[in-house]
């Protein structure tokens, strides 16, 4: 492009950006390259539109003139305005300042007033309180003038006047007059309060060391009379505990020694009448002294803290021991009856209170006396039964029988019943009846699996479930009777048939277990006596049951309805049934000192019931017993719970010395798989064990109850080592011997069967040559015994001697035809003569079955 053409394109560009602020829209002039010498015409080209631009501002000019001058006339109007508003408000401004300064000054004349003001209340309030102080001030001094003149009594109302007149003065307590007056007042109020109580003390004096109150209404130098120290401890508020210590000290000095009663009253301690009837009569004396001689007032409160401590004394000293614990001195008492009574009414006709305690003694006369009863008759029991096992007494069981005259006949040889209630020990009724249903047999036939249930039920359930520890809630809850309709017995027990009991001293029906043949030629009665031991436990528990029940009867009588006590005769009739409860809850603790205490326990408890049985029979055949008595005496669940309780205790024994036994023949160890010497020592050990317990039971139990006892200890013996027997893997000749010798050993026993004729030689240490003159009847007594005899004659036998026991012997009523087999096969070796010998046996499993003798 031309430089011309670029001056002007340039110099347009810069007009148009300098006054519409556009770039150029051609590209080319953006793009122009300027230099120096382009810009003198662009910047003419500036001039140019300057000098345009200021000819149209000056015509702008010319023309908006009138319009600009009107503005600016207006302008300064507004001006002249705006100077005048200022003027006027300067004016107001110095006027309001001049207000201000005079609500200044009024505030201040305000305040001052207000000054004045208080200064004048303030001086009041402090003339009104100095006044209030200087009136509090004199009627302090002349409260303590009139206490000088010991006018007690001006001197408290006085000093009350002062303590309200304190309460009014118009002062901050904080203030110094203030509390230099209460304290004063304090003061002043404690000095009258400590000479009331000396005059008190003069007024009503008790002297400790003569044992002598005083009561004096007035004193000669006193004004204060004792009305007026009662309205003085009354304002001070001290009458319940004057009263307390007027109590405490006449107590002490009076009541406690009982004295004579003059106008003084004082206590002889030589007194020597301490019968009720003197008592009241000196404690009524007491009462009306003070009711004549003391004001009302006092005598309410004296009373309310007197009579709960000496009623109760009086109750617990005097009245609750003359309750008699029997009938014997009910006369001596219906005179104490009549005399709380009277004692009571009188009080009541003086208005004394606190008699209800001798009412309600006169009216539970029945309910206390019965709980004295209760009372005695139990501690007297349990001092008895303190005393222990004590001497052993003699006894006598007497048992009457009706059986076939032949089996008399084996009685009268032997002096036992032969009966099966001894039996029944081991076995219940129904598996007695089972085997004999099943076999005809008295055992049931065994196989090899029922020795192993025997050894398990001998062994391990014995020894296990017998060392059991009981719960002592339950032994609890047996000593006392519960459940013992649910108790089943782990162990046999004797038979003990409802027999009468007889003292070494009374004649015995039978002597000493002959027979009296009676009736027909079929049946005989049999009349059996036994003699056994008791502790002197039982006897002072009869006696207590006997008297509370003849006392019982002697309140049911009708000459005897007016008795203050006869209400009391149901409740009488319960106490021996808390006394039999009594005797089985704590008398197990007395017995477990002796070593033999349960034999004893068992013992005393038939003896108790057979003795209870008699008493409740011979109740009824009484003839001079009421209907109501006939019926309030029900020992049957009683007698029930003592023979249950007697027989839990021979059941204990004997599953103690059970396990003992059981330990010796090691337990679940068989006991023949030892060395031979210490399998002899072993058995000699177990046999003088067994020994010892029957010399020991011989000396107090019966003769039957002793061999069932020791029975059932011979019997777990012979259950263990038939168990072990069968349980040796194989039996040689030397260990055959070595079990024979067991095995005859424990037939040794057999002599601790034999009963003897005269009680006196029941011991069982006799001699072998003297006991082989008698019948032993351990087969009676062991139900093992002939199973162990003939497993012995087994050991010791050879084919042919076992195959005549099966055939020609009762060896088949003992054993199976597996059991026989099994001994065979442990004792023999397999060969033909042995095959031969089992193939015959099998062959005949019941030999004796056809030959009719079962």
């Amino acid at each position: 492009m031309a430089s011309s053409d670029i001056q002007a394109s340039l110099g347009q560009a810069l007009v148009g950006f300098s006054r519409d602020a556009q770039f150029p829209d051609d590209e080319l002039v953006s793009a122009a390259y300027a230099d120096d010498s382009v810009l003198p015409g662009a910047l003419t080209a500036l001039s140019d539109v300057q000098s345009a631009l200021e000819t149209e501002i000056r015509q702008i000019s010319r023309e908006a003139a009138p319009d600009v001058e009107q503005w600016i006339a207006h302008a300064k109007t507004i001006q002249d305005d705006i100077e005048k508003s200022r003027r006027l408000a300067n004016s107001i401004v110095r006027q309001a300042e001049a207000n201000e300064q005079r609500l200044e000054a009024l505030e201040e004349q305000e305040n001052y007033v207000t000054f004045l003001m208080k200064e004048a209340a303030f001086n009041q309030r402090l003339d009104d309180t100095l006044r209030s102080i200087q009136q509090v001030k004199d009627q302090l001094d002349k409260a303590l003038e009139l206490a000088g003149e010991r006018n007690f009594i001006q001197a408290m109302m006085v000093l009350e006047d002062s303590y309200a007149a304190i309460s009014t003065i118009p002062a901050d307590n904080m203030v110094r007059a203030w509390r230099i007056l209460d304290s004063k007042w304090a003061d002043l109020r404690g000095l009258i309060h400590e000479q009331v109580r000396d005059v008190w003390n003069l007024l009503i004096h008790v002297d400790m060391e003569k044992r002598v109150l005083t009561i004096n209404k007035t004193l000669p130098d006193e004004v204060m009379n004792l009305e007026q120290a009662m309205i003085g401890l009354k304002t001070y508020k001290e009458i319940d505990a004057v009263a307390k210590k007027l109590w405490e000290d006449l107590d002490q000095a009076i009541l406690k020694p009982r004295s004579e009663l003059h106008n003084t009253i004082s206590a002889n301690q030589n007194h020597s009448d301490t019968t009720i009837k003197s008592l009241f009569f000196d404690l009524e004396k007491v009462i009306r002294f003070l009711i004549d001689n003391l004001p009302p007032e006092l005598i309410k409160s004296l009373s309310d803290v007197m009579m709960p401590t000496l009623s109760t004394r009086i109750k617990e000293l005097w009245l609750d021991t003359a309750v008699p614990s029997s009938l014997d001195d009910m006369v001596d008492y219906q005179k104490a009856l009549l005399q709380v009574s009277e004692f009571a009414n009188k009080l009541d006709d003086i208005q004394w209170p606190g008699t209800s305690v001798f009412h309600d003694w006169v009216a539970n006369v029945s309910k206390i006396w019965l709980n004295k009863r209760r009372e005695t008759a139990l501690d007297w029991t349990r001092h008895q039964l303190s005393l222990g096992v004590g001497a052993p007494r003699s006894a006598e069981r007497i048992e009457k029988r009706m059986v076939p005259r032949d089996e008399g006949q084996h009685i009268a040889a032997t002096g036992t019943v032969a009966t099966e209630d001894w039996d029944a020990a081991w076995d219940s009724e129904q598996e007695e009846a089972a085997r004999e249903e099943d076999t005809g047999r008295p055992e049931l036939s065994k196989n090899r699996s029922s020795v192993e249930e025997e050894r398990r039920n001998s062994v391990i359930a014995t020894h296990i479930n017998l060392e059991e520890p009981q719960d002592d809630d339950d032994d609890a809850a047996d000593a006392w009777g519960w459940g013992d309709d649910d108790t089943t017995e782990a162990e046999p027990v004797p038979d003990n048939n409802p027999i009468s009991p007889k003292s070494e001293n009374e004649p015995a029906v039978a002597s000493r277990g002959l027979p009296d043949e009676k009736l027909t030629a079929d049946v005989r009665e049999m009349t059996l006596s036994e003699k056994y031991s008791t502790s002197s436990i039982p006897q002072p528990v009869l006696q207590t049951v006997i008297g509370l029940y003849d006392d019982c009867a002697t309140l049911t009588k009708p000459e005897n309805e007016q008795l203050p006590v006869a209400p009391a005769a149901p409740g009488l009739f319960n106490l021996p049934t808390l006394i039999l409860a009594m005797y089985r809850a704590v008398s197990p603790y007395y017995y477990a000192s002796d070593p033999n205490g349960n034999m004893y326990l068992y013992n005393d408890a038939m003896w108790l019931a057979d003795r209870l049985r008699d008493f409740s029979s011979e109740w009824k055949q009484r003839k001079d017993l009421t209907e109501r008595a006939y019926g309030l005496v029900k020992l049957d669940p009683e007698i029930k719970k003592l023979e249950s309780f007697g027989k839990r205790a021979y059941t204990n024994e004997l599953i103690n010395q059970r396990t003992v036994l059981i330990d010796l023949l090691g337990d679940t160890q068989n006991f023949l798989q030892q060395d031979k010497r210490e399998i002899i020592l072993g058995i000699s050990d177990i046999v003088q064990q067994t020994r010892d317990k029957a010399r020991a039971w011989s000396q107090i139990l019966t003769w039957s109850a002793c061999a069932s006892a020791v029975g059932s200890l011979v019997n777990t013996i012979a259950t263990k080592l038939i168990a072990d027997i069968f349980d040796l893997p194989t039996i040689g000749v030397d260990d055959a011997e070595s079990i024979a010798t067991v095995l005859t050993k424990v037939e040794e026993l057999d002599d601790l069967f034999i009963k003897p004729t005269d009680p006196k030689s029941s011991d069982s240490s006799h001699s072998r040559d003297e006991a082989s003159t008698k019948v032993s009847l351990a087969a009676q007594f062991v139900e093992k015994w002939l199973r162990m005899n003939y497993l012995n004659q087994i050991l010791q036998s050879n084919l042919a001697d076992i195959k005549f026991l099966w055939n020609e012997s009762e060896l088949s009523y003992y054993f199976t035809v597996d059991e026989v087999v099994d001994l065979i096969n442990l004792s023999f070796e397999n060969n033909n003569h042995v095959r031969q010998t089992i193939k015959e046996i099998r062959a005949n499993p019941n030999p004796r079955d056809n030959e009719g003798d079962w």
